[in-house]
C-alpha cells in the first residue's frame, strides 16, 4: 500500500469514528465514553498480550486480558483505592506464572511481559475518562487532550514529510524526525491556541502552554515506545483493527502519554 492510499485510509476511519467519540465525550452520561474506553482497554491488552507473550497458550494470554481490564474498571470506579488495586493486580499476574509455568525457561520475562502490560495500559486507557466524570470541564479536557495529540501528530507528518532530515530514534522508528517534533509542537500548541479562542475559554495562557508542550513530547513518546514494543516482538501493526491505522495500540500510543499527563495536570497539579 503507498503512502497515499494509507493517508486516505487512515482520513476515513477518523471521518467516520471521530464523530462517535466526540459524542459520547459531550453527552452527558459519562458512562458512554466510560464504557467506550474500557472496550478499547481489553482490546488494547489483546493485542499486547498477543504480540508480547507471542506463542504462549490463549489461556495464558486471556489471563492478562482478564486482569488488565479488571484493573482498569476498578480504576475507574474506585480510583481513591487504586494502590490497593494495583497490588492485587500484580499479585494475581505474578501468581498466575505459577500455573502457566509449563516452560520455565523465560518465565521472568513472561512475568515481566504480563505485568508490564497491565501497568502500561490499565491506568493510562482510564485516566481520560476518570477526568472526563470528575473534574469541571472534564469533556473539554478530553477533547483538549485529544486534539492536541491528534494536532501534533498532524504537524509532525507533515512538517517531517516536507523537511525531515535529522532522525529522531532510526533504530525505533526511522519516519520519525527532529523537523517532524518541531512540527508537533506547533501543531499541538496551535490546537491549544485555537481551543482558548473558541470551545474552551476557561484554559487560561499557562494551561495552553502547559498541555501544548506536554502533549508535543509525551505524545512522540507514546509513539515511540509502542513503536519498540512491536519492533521487539517482530510485527508491523498490534492488530488490523482499523483501516489505515492497524490495531487499537496503534491508534492510541501516543494519547496514552498525553491522556495521563492531562489527567495529572487538570486533574491534581493545576
Amino acid at each position: 500500500m503507498t503512502k497515499a492510499s494509507n493517508l486516505v485510509l487512515r482520513v476515513a476511519s477518523a471521518v467516520v469514528l471521530l464523530p462517535v467519540v466526540v459524542g459520547l465525550v459531550l453527552w452527558r452520561e459519562p458512562l458512554g465514553f466510560a464504557a467506550l474506553s474500557l472496550v478499547a482497554t481489553a482490546i488494547a491488552l489483546k493485542e499486547f498480550a498477543n504480540m508480547m507473550l507471542r506463542g504462549r497458550s490463549a489461556a495464558e494470554r486471556a489471563f492478562v486480558v482478564g486482569v488488565g481490564t479488571v484493573l482498569a474498571v476498578a480504576l475507574y470506579q474506585w480510583p481513591s483505592l487504586g494502590l490497593p488495586a494495583v497490588v492485587a493486580a500484580t499479585v494475581l499476574i505474578m501468581a498466575g506464572q505459577v500455573f502457566f509455568a509449563d516452560e520455565i525457561n523465560g518465565a521472568g520475562q513472561r512475568a515481566g511481559a504480563s505485568l508490564a502490560g497491565i501497568i502500561y495500559l490499565a491506568p493510562t486507557m482510564v485516566a481520560l475518562p476518570i477526568l472526563h466524570r470528575d473534574v469541571e470541564h472534564g469533556s473539554l479536557w478530553v477533547l483538549l487532550a485529544m486534539g492536541a495529540t491528534f494536532s501534533c501528530d498532524t504537524g509532525a507528518y507533515f512538517v517531517g514529510r516536507a523537511f525531515g532530515r535529522r532522525k529522531l530514534a532510526p533504530k525505533i522508528s526511522p519516519g520519525k524526525t527532529w523537523e517532524g517534533v518541531v512540527g508537533g509542537v506547533l501543531g499541538a500548541l496551535f490546537l491549544c491556541v485555537i481551543a482558548r479562542m473558541t470551545f474552551f475559554p476557561a484554559l487560561d495562557i499557562r494551561d495552553v502552554v502547559v498541555v501544548g508542550i506536554g502533549a508535543s513530547v509525551l505524545g512522540p513518546i507514546g509513539d515511540l515506545v509502542e513503536s519498540l514494543l512491536k519492533r521487539s516482538a517482530g510485527v508491523k501493526d498490534s492488530g488490523q483493527l482499523i483501516p489505515g491505522h492497524g490495531g487499537m495500540l496503534d491508534r492510541v500510543d501516543a494519547l496514552l502519554f498525553v491522556g495521563a499527563f492531562v489527567f495529572l495536570y487538570a486533574g491534581h497539579l493545576r
